[in-house]
């Protein structure tokens, strides 16, 4: 099993790197904090924006299902960080990919928010919406304390939780139309990426069904 890689970045995009770690190109999956908080730290301190060439390490979880060709690598900065990854895998119908796509936020926001019971913030995370937001809080409140103490990543710019939960909204009206939630999720986190400005579900949802046309 995996737990640690130190390697050269061969690529780095908004979730996912490639690192050369002695000859062997290994792709770790990203959370969005974590993707946002390794490139600044590459980019600290240089004349340029070039991220390629650049040592990296990560804490990595190591994950294999049943039906999955090869293992997934889901990589972090902090140990500290992976844990409370880990932890949101105590949380029902919340697998690997769903707790790492939800990671937009600093892990000390996120936890915050499970304490506060703030199911607004927690909904408009990608991939979680209202239901499992509570479910969320129902499993995790008294035991994200800890990483709620945790400093924040120093990002020149960390992305903020969507100020209302119409991604959820959009997510619900979408599985009610007959589409399963992984693929709502894609869909909206597609639309999302074209149009990162929008703020509202009825643009949203116009975003979607136009990127679903010329798909």
């Amino acid at each position: 099993m995996i737990a640690y890689l130190h390697g050269t970045v061969r690529y780095l995009d908004e979730d996912c790197v490639v690192l050369d770690v002695g000859g062997v190109g290994y792709h770790v999956m990203l959370p969005g904090i974590e993707a946002k908080a390794l490139r600044s730290r590459l980019l600290k301190d240089v004349d340029n924006l070039e991220v390629i060439g650049r040592e990296a390490a990560l804490w990595i979880h190591y994950h294999v299902a049943e039906r999955q060709p090869c293992p997934q690598l889901i990589g972090f900065h902090e140990r500290q960080d992976r844990e409370f990854f880990r932890l949101l895998l105590d949380v029902k119908e919340i697998g690997p990919t769903t707790a790492a796509r939800s990671m937009t936020i600093p892990v000390c926001d996120y936890a915050g928010a499970i304490e506060r019971r703030d199911v607004r913030t927690l909904s408009a995370l990608p991939g979680i919406g209202r239901r499992k937001a509570d479910q969320i809080i129902a499993t995790l409140k008294g035991k994200a304390l800890n990483f709620a103490l945790l400093p924040a990543p120093e990002i020149d710019e960390v992305p903020a939780a969507a100020p209302a939960d119409f991604v959820a909204d959009v997510e619900a009206v979408l599985v009610s139309l007959g589409h399963r939630p992984v693929e709502a999720v894609r869909m909206i986190e597609a639309a999302r990426r074209r149009q990162p400005e929008l703020k509202d579900a009825q643009a949203l949802l116009e975003e979607i069904w136009k990127g679903e046309k010329l798909g």
